[in-house]
């Protein structure tokens, strides 16, 4: 609910997004992220809320964020592009995303487009000045990273403390008059319905802004979030019907209660000491839903283009002119077995982890390498390096980097006589000479 002037209105006119999640900010917000959590869950609509902070409180951390019941309530999904660790909870039903980045709250705003709403309790690392902060000072600036019609939701948690953060009036305009700041009411938000141990009454100062600046790049910046927008149409009917993983080195539930049970029948060995995990970060029906409606809505998906080309050299091979870490979604897609040098292949799962599963580590640490004598590239590569790294595959894909003499004759001598189980390998290059020939 929120008063103003005394007057009690029913609910805070939150603003409205067509065809996508409202991006909500909260920097600098330390735990306190369970309160705009628990204001957006109240507010029973899509959205993504994206918190920096230089000592990020990850929910996946000890201590673990969990419900009363002890289950896990955040479930880690895919790391985004803008860096940092991304959760979902699969039971509000709708489509919903929290964003931690260990990053300085000032300069992560200069990465996020236009927010639909800014939530603050902190306004420290938004002052400039030697002394105390005001909110004359402050505010106008913040509101340069708000949309037209988007709110600043200012939470009271400091207002004792520093007072200067809460003398408004009720319209502030900014020095250069390109930004009206409103003040609307106060929000009260008494019983959090989301059941965490955080959780309490909120009591916050809204703001609603408007600016004659345009809201631009949303889409973008979605598609950096999440690795369905990143495909196309026809791709994702692929896996309409598939959930997402687990993320690597958490328990699935069969695990978890595997592990329950050993300790019902053994109490010496102690609890689980992480919470009991959903079956997946999605139930099938949401992410079934939300991925058709991105196959409807071909302009909000951002597909990677690819240089191309393809030959039929006893197995399908697909040449592609880039940077094989800008297609690893592709690769994923595909269900490819990522074959490389162990430098490049800790950097390529550090940016997807679930390529992993049938990855091949060439060069294990402390072990002895697949490939004796290991050569890359001319002069005195590995003879054969091309079938030698098919016999290591895992799957019918196989994923690697330019090898050997880099010639198409080179890989229509070694495929000639090939009798293996890949079907389809995906060579990346980036020398314009590389397989001209």
């Amino acid at each position: 609910m929120m008063w103003k002037n005394g007057e009690l209105f029913a609910s805070v006119p939150m603003p409205k997004a067509e065809g996508r999640p409202l991006i909500v900010s909260h920097p600098a917000a330390d735990l306190n992220y369970i309160n705009s959590w628990s204001i957006m869950v109240e507010n029973s609509e899509p959205f993504i809320l994206f918190c920096d902070e230089l000592g990020p409180r990850y929910p996946d951390d000890l201590p673990f964020i969990e419900d009363s019941l002890r289950h896990e309530y955040f479930s880690r999904i895919a790391n985004p592009l803008t860096g940092g660790r991304a959760y979902r909870n699969p039971g509000l039903g709708y489509q919903n995303m929290l964003v931690h980045r260990q990053k300085d709250a000032v300069e992560g705003m200069l990465d996020l487009p236009l927010v639909d709403i800014l939530y603050v309790d902190w306004l420290e690392p938004f002052s400039q000045g030697s002394g105390p902060s005001s909110f004359s000072e402050i505010m106008p600036k913040l509101a340069r990273n708000v949309r037209d019609g988007g709110l600043i939701i200012l939470d009271r948690k400091h207002a004792d403390v520093v007072p200067s953060w809460f003398a408004y009036s009720n319209l502030l305009l900014s020095t250069s008059n390109d930004v009206c700041i409103e003040h609307i009411g106060r929000g009260e938000w008494l019983i959090p319905s989301v059941d965490l141990p955080h959780t309490g009454d909120i009591i916050a100062e809204v703001f609603r802004v408007s600016n004659n600046l345009e809201q631009t790049g949303v889409e973008d910046f979605l598609a950096s979030l999440m690795m369905e927008r990143r495909l196309t149409a026809e791709q994702l009917m692929k896996i309409k019907y598939k959930l997402p993983a687990r993320w690597p080195g958490h328990p699935d539930r069969d695990d978890w209660m595997e592990r329950y049970m050993d300790y019902l029948d053994n109490p010496e060995i102690g609890e689980p000491y992480l919470p009991c995990p959903p079956h997946s970060s999605w139930t099938i029906d949401e992410y079934s839903t939300w991925v058709q409606s991105l196959i409807d809505n071909p302009s909000q998906l951002r597909p990677i283009k690819r240089i191309e080309r393809t030959f039929d050299f006893g197995i399908k091979v697909t040449l592609v002119n880039g940077d094989m870490k800008d297609h690893l979604d592709w690769l994923l897609w595909n269900d490819a077995s990522v074959i490389t040098r162990s430098r490049l292949m800790s950097d390529f799962l550090s940016k997807c982890c679930w390529l992993q599963n049938r990855a091949v580590n060439l060069q294990p640490e402390w072990e002895r390498p697949l490939i004796t004598n290991l050569r890359w590239s001319e002069p005195n590569s590995t003879s054969n390096l091309t079938a030698k790294l098919l016999d290591l595959a895992k799957s019918p894909v196989a994923a690697t980097i330019v090898h050997g003499e880099a010639t198409l004759e080179q890989l229509k001598t070694e495929l000639k006589n090939y009798e293996g189980d890949v079907e389809h390998l995906i060579i990346f290059y980036k020398d314009e000479f590389d397989y001209s020939n």
